[in-house]
């Protein structure tokens, strides 16, 4: 009997067991190494969007922002895209002067001088015109409207009441602004002969110790003078007979500018200027007539309206009102048909 025991029978293979043994491992394959950079790009890819998407305060998007270039022009600044400089081509020759101040200035450029200003303050300072050669009348070209009489405003001038049309002012010097345009020659020229009238009466209440002066104006102002710039002139009996002869010499015509006028009177800052005219129209706008208000209070000068007219009453539109009563003095209405 052969009692020997049987071969064991081969061991089963470790995975039979349920244990993963490790394979030997030769090398990582082409496909394993393309599946892996393609996840790596992927979670590059969706952490860049995430931190993206994170950023900014939730509102609405950012708007776009470039570079401009600013010129310093007199009156206004004018922006220029720096995009659009560089792509704008050359002017010519028959390109205007508009186009090409489109291109920034350098850093130390000055300002253009404003002529167009400096003209309009050259119209709206009035100088006198030349005139016809009678009693010293004569252009003056500088802005010499001095307040003394050429020799040193006396220390001893005297304070007295003048008037013209019922209308009183008091002070030292005074300045008459008549209107001498060519509406004054209506109703056969009694407008302009009452006005000369009245102011050589007025002229000849003046003594030594006073100054004055006279501007007839109708587009131009006009001052009468005894030699020099046009000034206050000490009240002498010489001198104010010269003044009555440049006043009966004087004729109307032309048009009608209230505004120059009156500054030139303001200039030689008077205590009081009577102001005479049947010119309703042109008004003095209402930035024209603060203007005046202004100058007037700088000088301490008083102005004293006369307006000629053709109504039986005095009217309630008329901008004399408003200047006399700016300006602390009165208004005073005269019916030329009555004169």
């Amino acid at each position: 009997m052969n009692l020997s025991k049987p071969k064991a029978a081969p061991t089963a293979p470790p995975a039979a067991a349920g244990i993963d043994v490790a394979q030997p491992q030769h090398g990582v394959t082409p496909a394993l190494a393309a599946s892996l950079a393609l996840h790596f790009f992927l979670m590059v890819a969706i952490g860049f969007a995430l931190v993206r998407r994170s950023k900014g305060t939730g509102g609405p998007p950012d708007r776009e922002i470039g570079i401009a270039v600013v010129q310093r022009m007199p009156d206004r600044d004018r922006y220029t895209d720096a995009a659009e400089l560089q792509t704008e081509p050359t002017p010519d020759a028959s390109t205007d002067a508009s186009s090409s101040s489109s291109a920034a200035p350098p850093a130390d450029f000055a300002p253009p001088i404003d002529m167009a200003g400096v003209l309009k303050q050259l119209t709206e300072d009035a100088r006198p015109v030349t005139g016809t050669g009678l009693a010293g009348e004569s252009n003056v070209d500088g802005d010499d409207l001095a307040g003394d009489n050429g020799q040193g405003r006396p220390q001893n001038l005297t304070k007295k009441k003048a008037s013209l049309f019922g209308v009183s002012g008091f002070g030292s010097r005074f300045v008459y602004v008549m209107d001498r345009s060519d509406s004054m020659n209506g109703h056969g020229g009694r407008p302009l002969k009452a006005a000369k009238s009245e102011l050589l009466r007025s002229l000849g209440t003046l003594s030594e110790l006073q100054q004055f002066q006279i501007v007839f104006y109708n587009d131009k102002p006009t001052a009468f003078q005894s030699g020099g710039s046009v000034q206050l002139i000490q009240g002498q009996s010489n001198l104010v007979d010269a003044a009555k002869t440049y006043v009966r010499s004087m004729r109307a015509f032309g048009g009608t500018e209230h505004g120059v006028a009156l500054k030139m009177a303001l200039r030689m800052r008077p205590d009081v200027i009577f102001f005479l005219t049947d010119a309703r129209i042109p008004r003095l706008s209402s930035s024209q007539l603060r203007e005046i208000r202004q100058r007037a209070v700088e000088s301490g000068t008083t102005i004293h309206a006369i307006e000629f007219g053709t109504e039986p009453s005095r009217p309630t539109d008329s901008f004399l009102i408003d200047l006399a009563g700016q300006n602390g003095g009165q208004y005073q209405y005269v019916d030329v048909r009555k004169l």
